[in-house]
């Protein structure tokens, strides 16, 4: 017979050790639905965010990327892709075709790949409206009237973007423009006399190199720097009507986007040198823009923008002309379509918010890329 001692101690162990036993058993369970919990929040989050997605336009991952931990495979550790970079913004070629990035080509602070060539006719209509007081002969006297000028200018533009390696790009437009001049002289609120003049010709050849100077992450924006002479080769008049300021311009400026999905922020400025000639030289020119473009699905986009334009006073043989400084500024508002694949539809209308703006303005061109 075993001593009462003894089996008092056998049955303390046996206890105690089946105690731990059931205690790491249930650690076990509690870790085991830990990690099943974990996985299920995993799962709804990648869910969420294909949701967000397909909102904003962005390819979602295909249910066969979509992996547990315990499914996912140990990766060798390899060098960093620096394009894969935290913040870095990677356009694949599907997202490269959605309406919102070619808006934001189309804005100049998205370049093309090197051997794309993008090619985008355009019409742009503007209506200016001033009065001014006047006075006529009527009635054998001195009588004050209105002199009223609405001015229509409607422009045929034909840009060529080219890209090129090293994160640049080539740019060349043509324009030609139509203008029409029509004063009237009201008496009273009466039209009296009617002058209408009109006149057409070629403008001014562009050509500017821009290039991506800094790509966008957590801490700053893309930047593009541009570089567009305005070279002076088109009509400078037509039937006595002014169709070019007749002098050759140089332009640098700098832009930035700054993404915030499904928003993306741009902004600009810009300084423009206008050369002497003949003694006269028109003042320099400042300008800056502010903006967002939103993506409401793939094939389409919003923006809306403000701009502002200082020109400084000219000058006649070294003397500034008191008063001839002017200040443009102007709100607006357009979308974008995907026509078909390649081909984006663009509109936007402006709004004039000074005396020196134009009171209304319509783009409407048709972006078309080729190669890639």
């Amino acid at each position: 017979m075993m001593p009462n001692s003894l089996r008092s101690l056998f049955v303390c162990v046996l206890i105690l050790t089946t105690s731990v036993a059931y205690a790491a058993d249930d650690r076990v369970q509690v870790l085991e639905r830990a990690v099943q919990q974990r996985d299920q929040v995993i799962i709804e989050l990648l869910e969420r965010v294909e949701a967000l997605e397909r909102r904003v336009g962005v390819r979602p991952l295909e249910t066969d990327d979509v992996k547990t931990p315990q499914q996912q495979e140990v990766a060798p550790v390899t060098e960093k892709d620096p394009t894969q970079a935290p913040g870095r913004v990677v356009v694949d070629e599907g997202a490269a075709e959605r309406a919102l990035e070619r808006a934001l080509t189309l804005e100049g602070v998205l370049l093309l790949p090197p051997g794309v060539l993008e090619i985008e006719p355009g019409l742009i209509y503007a209506r200016q409206e001033d009065t001014a007081p006047s006075f006529v002969m009527a009635g054998g006297g001195v009588t004050a009237s209105e002199l009223e000028r609405n001015v229509n200018n409607i422009a045929a533009d034909l840009a060529l973007r080219l890209g090129l390696p090293w994160d640049s790009q080539l740019e060349i437009g043509l324009p030609y423009r139509w203008l029409r001049i029509e004063s009237v002289t009201n008496v009273g609120f009466v039209p009296t006399a009617t002058l209408s003049e009109s006149g057409n010709g070629w403008g001014d050849i562009r050509v500017g190199m821009a290039r991506t100077l800094l790509h966008e992450d957590r801490t700053h924006p893309d930047l593009v720097g541009r570089l567009t002479w305005n070279t002076d080769s088109g009509d400078t008049q037509d039937n006595n009507l002014a169709l070019g300021d007749g002098f050759e311009q140089l332009r640098a400026s700098l832009s930035a986007i700054k993404r915030q999905d499904p928003i993306v922020f741009v902004g600009g400025l810009s300084y423009e040198h206008v050369f002497e000639e003949e003694q006269l030289q028109p003042g320099a020119t400042v300008a800056a823009n502010f903006g967002g473009f939103i993506a409401l699905s793939p094939e389409t986009s919003l923006n809306l923008a403000f701009y502002v334009v200082y020109q400084d006073e000219t000058e006649l043989s070294g003397v500034k002309i008191d008063g001839s400084d002017r200040t443009l500024a102007s709100l607006i508002v357009g979308g974008s379509t995907l026509l078909a694949p390649g081909t984006l539809l663009n509109l936007s209308v402006g709004i004039g918010l000074t005396d020196d703006s134009d009171d209304f303005s319509l783009t409407l061109s048709a972006p078309i890329r080729l190669g890639g």
